[in-house]
């Protein structure tokens, strides 16, 4: 069983699904940079059949800016995405549980860096990203992508309109200081062949938080985790089923 939601944050919709609603412990899902509801190659939805067979409740959403949810993606920066997931969390708290989990991918995971609070049981981040100027994000602080932004406004890439705001934002952003304040179990999985964003930003923040914590680096994965995700779902759910 599953129910779509929308959820108003300024005027605009936040648009996902809520599966197996009746359970009493929740998963949130959270997707990364052009990323959407289903995750990177599907791994959300085949994550959520997972968890729903273990009688989780799974919400998955589309941040603002990520069709159908509303908002032109050129609009999005960390700000709006970070009210999003807390009108997400808050959503969630208002449907009675009590008993939530989150897991972020990528900037999904940088999201819940800058969303934390208490509430949550687990905290899950698939390659996070925390120091947005040592990731695939310096690509578009060059002198090519600077000028395209002065002429267009934007920075074209893959069909996908970068705004002004989001590029003037990634020098800035630098979220150790906000892992420090996650208090619950907290896992890292992270690819040796990532090159979007480096595997020591996770371990740098697996030395910052405290225990419980567990780290996984995994040898020749890359960002997606395209060719992993068998063994990246086992470890979640053993995470899961050990802290939850």
């Amino acid at each position: 069983m599953q129910e779509n939601i929308n959820i108003q944050v300024n005027n605009q919709t936040i648009k996902g699904v809520l599966e197996n609603p009746a359970s009493d412990k929740l998963i949130i899902l959270v997707h990364g940079f052009t990323g959407d509801v289903r995750g990177p190659d599907n791994l959300f939805e085949k994550l959520s059949k997972k968890l729903q067979a273990k009688k989780f409740a799974v919400l998955r959403f589309n941040f603002r800016g990520t069709a159908p949810s509303d908002m032109d993606f050129q609009h999005m920066t960390i700000e709006t995405e970070t009210e999003d997931l807390k009108a997400i969390m808050t959503y969630a708290e208002s449907k009675g549980y009590k008993q939530i989990g989150i897991l972020g991918e990528s900037m999904g995971g940088s999201i819940v860096a800058t969303a934390i609070t208490t509430a949550f049981k687990v905290v899950i981040l698939w390659y996070p990203a925390f120091d947005f100027k040592d990731t695939s994000f310096k690509n578009y602080l060059t002198e090519g992508s600077q000028k395209q932004l002065k002429e267009n406004g934007v920075i074209l890439e893959s069909g996908f309109k970068i705004g002004k705001q989001f590029v003037s934002d990634i020098p800035d952003i630098n979220l150790y200081q906000k892992v420090k304040e996650i208090k619950c179990p907290i896992l890292f999985l992270h690819g040796d062949e990532d090159s979007d964003v480096p595997y020591v930003q996770s371990e740098k923040a697996f030395q910052l938080v405290s225990d419980p914590k567990e780290i996984h680096i995994l040898k020749g994965a890359r960002h997606g985790f395209k060719n992993e995700q068998e063994k990246v779902i086992d470890l979640t759910i053993k995470f899961l089923e050990k802290y939850f």
